[in-house]
This record gives structure tokens, C-alpha cells and sequence, in this order.
């Protein structure tokens, strides 16, 4: 009884696990991407500000999920999350058990997961580029300025103090304290100072793009050499246009083209799908997990010469699969070790659809009796042997089969250890730092290193961790 309950809460804490790691899957990247979307192209006005506080709201309970899920079951391996997904799958079976099912799941969470890896990585590299490199000085000033109206006019320069340039050429950028003299009510000119960096060294005399409120020079003044960027301070932008867009479109190659490329040919994408008598099934055991080199057949094109031989051959990291004498290399988005350690053992049947190809694969459905469903592919060279060995048979679907998607990495919020969780907390409190101190400075360089790599630190400590700890079973 006290065994039957126990197995019953970890299904609930696994199925708990599954639903916080969904939420993170979505809600971290749309977070970045947000954050990112406003800063590049918002200035500052009430929209940014609440994109960028609810986009840290979110984080912020990511990185708590992550940090509850380390503490009640962290640390954990790919291969024991895995054996805890086929597991959470197969609790409940339905009808029909050992027949092939009529309907076939979609694999959206798998899917949905990947996307978000490949959304949330360019995303923060763009952000963090954007706020290293964001000028906040006299943010205040320029918004007090923009509120009352100010103008843009070129005043030329009184004084030049604490000048540091870049060095000793003249064309070289400078920062210095530039003070010029703003016309006032009373007819007496009133002197203003502010700090600004111009593209080449200034003297006495030159001018500068200065904005300021004709009838109110009290509030103080910004400049710059350039027009542009003191139209960006008073809007509150944090790049130019011209910078924002060159950002913006880095961004979404580094996302748009490998997405793409990913959705079109090695997406697990699949809508429901009902089987039919056209569709081919086999009954397998998973005996394992290998490699497979498939590599294309000859007299085609591919295999005209060594060179395209060499470049067309694909090694396929796989299950290993036995049914009627016959091995079938059958792969997926998954690491092949680790899900054969999970489903070693297991049985089911293998199903496809002949005219169901992508590229160089027939798109297959590895259906176990325990009741799960994991989607992946087989190489057409192999199908097309497989089926001309005729030990193949039409598929009879059990319209009471009751199946559910298995998705080996949905307990990933438990692979995440100490150390990576203090990581993301640190590149967290980073983050919220840059996007809500207006000081400019080198430290907006130095923080935004430290958010990037305090991630990366957690999970070399935790990759070495069980390196350790796999040496020391190994030795004992």
C-alpha cells in the first residue's frame, strides 16, 4: 500500500516537473525576445517599461522553478530522466494493449522545447550585446528635457574639462565634460555643462548638437557631435536606428535562418494522424542504442565520386531495433545512449507510411506496449529494404488503443544542479541591473560578461561534478 502511494506521488511530482519545464520552455524566450524587441526599437516610454518589468517577472520565476526543481530531485542524468519520462507515459496504457493504436499523437512540447533553445540563445546574446554597448548618461536629464519640449540647436563649445581620448590623434573619440551657453528669458546667456563622447576631439569654439528648453535652461542640456544621437538620448532609445536595425537583423539571421533550416528537415513536427491499412508495421524489441552509417547508394548522384560519397554519408546516432530477424536503425531528436539505457527491453511495434519522407527518411512511429509513442525516423535505404524482405504487414489499428507522445526530455529541470542555478541567478540579478540602472560606464561591459558567464561556469562545475562521481563508481 505505502509502495503504491509512493508510486503514485512520483507520478504526481513527475507530471509537476513536465508542466513547470513547459512553462519554461515558453516563457523564457519570449521573455528575452521581448526585452530585446523593446530595447532596440522602444524608447522610453510606458510600453518598454512594462514589457521589460513583466519580462523580468517571468525570468525571475523561471529561475525559481529551476531553483525548486534542483532542490527536490536536481542533478539528475539524462538517463534517469528519460527512464522517468517513459515512465509518466506509460501509467496509464488504455485498451488494446500490444496492438498498434488508429491515432497518432503530435509531438508540439518537443517541438515548442527546441524552439525555444533556438530563440532564447540569439536572443540573449543580442541583448547583452545591446546593453554593454547602451550610452544612459544623463538619461534623466534627457527625459525632463523630452517632456518639456525641448529643441535642438548647434551651440558652440565655452570649455573643455576632464577630456580622455583614445589617444593622441586628433580624429580619435573623446569623452569630456563640454560646457556650453544657452540663451535665457533675461537676455543673459546661462552656462550648462553635460558629458559626452564625440567622434573626434573637440576644441574651444567648435559646436555641438546641444538640446535643451529655450525658456526653462535650468533643466540643463545633452550634445553630441552628431544630430542623431541626441535625437535617440531625448527619445530615450538605447541605440540609433541605424544600430538597432544592424542588431535587429544579426538577430534574426542567427535565429530566422537556423530555425528555418530546422523546421523544414529535421523538425519532429507531426500532426495527429490516423493509420490505415496503407501503413507498414513490424513488431520490434529495442535492443539498444548504436550508430548507423548511412551513406548513399551506388550509381545516384550523391555517390558519383569519393568526395560526394564522403559528403552524403550520414552517421545516425539511433535505437537499435529486432523484429523478425531483421535490425532497424531508427532515430530521433535524443541522445542514443541514454534513451537506449531507458528502452532497452521494451516492445512494441514500428510504424510508417511509405509515401511519409522527409529528405532521406521515412518518418516512423515507435509505439511501446507500455502505452507510449516516440517519434523519429528511419533511413529510406533501410525501409525500402525492410519492406522487400516482406517481413512487413499491413498495419491493423485497435480504434480502443490509447497511446500518449513520450518526450524523453521533459524532465530536463532536474538535470539542473546547484551550480547552474546559482549561474542563471547570477546572470538574472546581471540582467535586471543593466536594464534598470541608467549609469553608463565600463561596468555595464564587466556586468554583462559576468551574466554570460556565470551560466557557462554552472555547468562546467556541474559537468565536472559527475565526471567525478562517474570515476569514483567506476573505481569502487
Amino acid at each position: 500500500m505505502d509502495k503504491d502511494a509512493n508510486g503514485a506521488a512520483d507520478v504526481i511530482g513527475l507530471r509537476l516537473f513536465r508542466r513547470c519545464g513547459r512553462f519554461v520552455a515558453v516563457t523564457a524566450p519570449l521573455a528575452l525576445a521581448a526585452s530585446t524587441a523593446a530595447w532596440l526599437f522602444l524608447g522610453a516610454t510606458p510600453v518598454r517599461a512594462a514589457v521589460v518589468w513583466c519580462s523580468l517577472a517571468l525570468l525571475a520565476t523561471c529561475v525559481m522553478l529551476l531553483s525548486l526543481a534542483a532542490v527536490r530531485g536536481g542533478g539528475q542524468t539524462s538517463r534517469e530522466t528519460y527512464r522517468w519520462a517513459v515512465r509518466l507515459a506509460s501509467t496509464t496504457p488504455g485498451g488494446g494493449v500490444g496492438a498498434a493504436p488508429l491515432r497518432l499523437g503530435g509531438m508540439r512540447w518537443l517541438s515548442a522545447r527546441l524552439v525555444g533553445v533556438m530563440v532564447a540563445v540569439p536572443a540573449m546574446f543580442a541583448l547583452w550585446v545591446t546593453l554593454a554597448v547602451v550610452d544612459t548618461r544623463g538619461a534623466d536629464t534627457s527625459a525632463m528635457l523630452a517632456e518639456a519640449g525641448a529643441v535642438i540647436e548647434q551651440r558652440p563649445i565655452l570649455k573643455i574639462e576632464n577630456e580622455v581620448a583614445d589617444s593622441r590623434h586628433s580624429t580619435a573619440n573623446a569623452t569630456a565634460d563640454f560646457s556650453v551657453l544657452l540663451p535665457a528669458p533675461t537676455g543673459e546667456g546661462v552656462p550648462v555643462t553635460f558629458e559626452a563622447t564625440t567622434n573626434f576631439r573637440r576644441e574651444v569654439g567648435s559646436e555641438l548638437y546641444v538640446a535643451y528648453v529655450p525658456d526653462r535652461p535650468e533643466l540643463g542640456a545633452i550634445g553630441d557631435d552628431q544630430r542623431a544621437d541626441v535625437e535617440r538620448q531625448l527619445a530615450g532609445r538605447a541605440v540609433q536606428f541605424g544600430d538597432s536595425w544592424m542588431i535587429g537583423g544579426f538577430w534574426a539571421l542567427a535565429t530566422l535562418g537556423p530555425l528555418g533550416y530546422w523546421w523544414r528537415n529535421e523538425s519532429l513536427r507531426r500532426p495527429r494522424r490516423t493509420v490505415g491499412a496503407d501503413w507498414k508495421a513490424l513488431r520490434v524489441s529495442v535492443t539498444g542504442s548504436g550508430e548507423h552509417m548511412d551513406a548513399p547508394p551506388p550509381g545516384s548522384p550523391e555517390a558519383a565520386d569519393a568526395k560526394k560519397r564522403r559528403e552524403n554519408t550520414r552517421t545516425l546516432k539511433c535505437l537499435v531495433l529486432e523484429g523478425r530477424g531483421r535490425q532497424v536503425p531508427f532515430h530521433s531528436q535524443m541522445a542514443g545512449n541514454a534513451a537506449g539505457a531507458a528502452l532497452t527491453g521494451a516492445q512494441g511495434w514500428l510504424l510508417w507510411h511509405p509515401r511519409q519522407r522527409r529528405g532521406r527518411d521515412v518518418l516512423a512511429e515507435l509505439v511501446g506496449d507500455d502505452g507510449w509513442q516516440l517519434p523519429g525516423a528511419v533511413p529510406v535505404q533501410v525501409a525500402e529494404q525492410v519492406e522487400e524482405a516482406g517481413v512487413m504487414e499491413p498495419a491493423q489499428p485497435d480504434p480502443e488503443r490509447r497511446i500518449q507522445p513520450l518526450d524523453l526530455g521533459a524532465g530536463y529541470l532536474v538535470t539542473a544542479s546547484a551550480p547552474v542555478v546559482v549561474g542563471f541567478a547570477v546572470a538574472l540579478g546581471c540582467l535586471t541591473a543593466l536594464l534598470l540602472l541608467p549609469d553608463s560606464g565600463a561596468w555595464r561591459v564587466w556586468t554583462a560578461v559576468a551574466g554570460v558567464l556565470a551560466p557557462l561556469v554552472g555547468f562546467t562545475m556541474q559537468g565536472v561534478a559527475r565526471m567525478d562521481h562517474s570515476d569514483g563508481h567506476g573505481v569502487s
